[in-house]
């Protein structure tokens, strides 16, 4: 039997956690808090697959896809607008130029490296509303991409194998809306679509197509596709890593479990805030910064990887939840990184938010082709074990990890700087 997704998995096991956390809570109040918080969030999933559900009975018969990186957001939005309504919201969504940015870091990658040049003129077309011309150049896109990954045509059932975990294999995902985009069209109509037949577009039987809903849709369908073939390639990594956590444990793996449970409560209830501070100026000359034990230390050690372009230094301190080989995500970061120059930093707030997580605030000066700015980000640290389960700061079996949303964000500067 194949494993379950996360959330079904944790959901299968909610009513024996909730007999425990009541148990424990009697004599904790931090536990009762927590389970509180991890009731709200679950409430919260549930809502959002909910929403999901309702998308797909709504609007994939219109041609919309669910993917991985859809917001939530606008899922809950979805579920209280009429379905007009809904379609102006999703035209306007998928056609958001931070929408268009965030799709358009995936053909830095190298897997969609090949049409990064015609996405870029596709968005171009989009800018100046020039639908016509944008529609079939995104429509290439996705041909491009599902032919060479899977040696299927995606009209053709060339993404109709169902992938482990992601939000584009099953009900609502890329699949349906495919069957639905790619029907066949066999006469010339010159009324006008809401939608980018495939075959209407591209072969002159649809020529009423420039329309700015025609052309979100395709975008919709290219993100799907996106993130299709991403999970299809870490997809035997996911499915090792929940058939691992789905095993039935022995007793001797229950002991250990029960006794790693009365070690976190014990560190839970025993750890303190350090006072907030702000108007900082800390950077590699501070002495503070020679124990590996705080956070900020750390975060010093990845500041100054990033200085030297120190990729397999940097991979090593990277939250990586899949769990990828040091190599290849060092070579993701090369790539990411590639033509940005980090010339200074300094640390200048730091915050403890919880007992496993310290966010600090970092001024960076960057260079990109000869061009200097300044970046102000965020810079979020996780004290984990080896696997990236997160535990309470200070135990034997962790250490600080760096999430990558500086990068993210040094990879968005760059992108600025080099369209100045």
């Amino acid at each position: 039997m194949p494993p379950k997704t996360p959330y079904d998995h944790i959901s299968a096991q909610l009513p024996a956690m909730r007999l425990i956390a009541k148990a424990v809570g009697l004599f904790s109040p931090r536990v009762r808090e927590s389970w509180r918080q991890v009731e709200s969030h679950l409430a919260e999933v549930q809502e959002i697959k909910m929403n999901i559900a309702l998308f797909s009975e709504r609007y994939v018969p219109l041609g919309w896809a669910n993917y991985d990186r859809m917001s939530s957001t606008v899922f809950a939005e979805l579920a209280m607008r009429s379905v007009e309504q809904g379609e102006q919201l999703l035209t306007q969504h998928h056609l958001d130029e931070q929408t268009l940015r965030m799709l358009g870091y995936k053909f830095h990658l190298p897997q969609f490296r090949p049409w990064a040049a015609i996405y870029e003129r596709a968005i171009e077309r989009c800018k100046a509303e020039d639908w016509l011309s944008a529609v079939p150049l995104i429509l290439i896109i996705i041909d491009g991409i599902c032919t060479t990954s899977s040696g299927k045509h995606p009209f053709s059932g060339g993404a109709d194998a169902e992938v482990f975990d992601t939000q584009t294999s099953g009900t609502g995902g890329l699949a349906e809306a495919l069957k639905v985009l790619g029907s066949t069209r066999r006469k010339l109509s010159e009324a006008p679509i809401e939608a980018p037949f495939r075959h209407g577009v591209v072969h002159g039987l649809n020529p009423n197509y420039g329309f700015s809903i025609v052309a979100a849709k395709a975008l919709n369908l290219l993100q799907a596709t996106t993130d299709y073939f991403v999970s299809i390639r870490d997809e035997a990594q996911r499915l090792a890593r929940a058939e691992e956590e789905q095993r039935p444990a022995s007793f001797r793996e229950i002991a250990a479990v029960m006794r790693r449970t009365a070690d976190l409560k014990s560190a839970l209830e025993a750890w303190q805030p350090r006072p907030e501070r702000t108007g900082l100026a800390i950077d590699a000359a501070c002495a503070e910064l020679a124990d590996d034990a705080l956070p900020e230390a750390v975060a010093a050690k990845y500041l100054q990887f990033l200085e030297k372009t120190n990729y397999g230094a940097l991979a090593a301190l990277h939250v990586d939840y899949p769990q990828r080989p040091l190599a290849y995500r060092a070579g993701q970061l090369r790539q990411e990184l590639k033509g940005i120059r980090v010339l200074h930093w300094v640390i200048s707030s730091i915050r403890d938010t919880s007992a496993s997580f310290t966010t600090l605030r970092v001024e960076i000066q960057v260079e990109v082709a000869g061009r200097r700015d300044k970046l102000s980000a965020d810079l979020r640290m996780m004290y984990a074990d080896p696997s990236f389960e997160v535990i309470v700061r200070g135990m034997a079996e962790g250490q600080w990890y760096v999430m990558p949303n500086l990068t993210t964000d040094l990879w968005v500067k760059k992108l600025q700087l080099e369209a100045q």
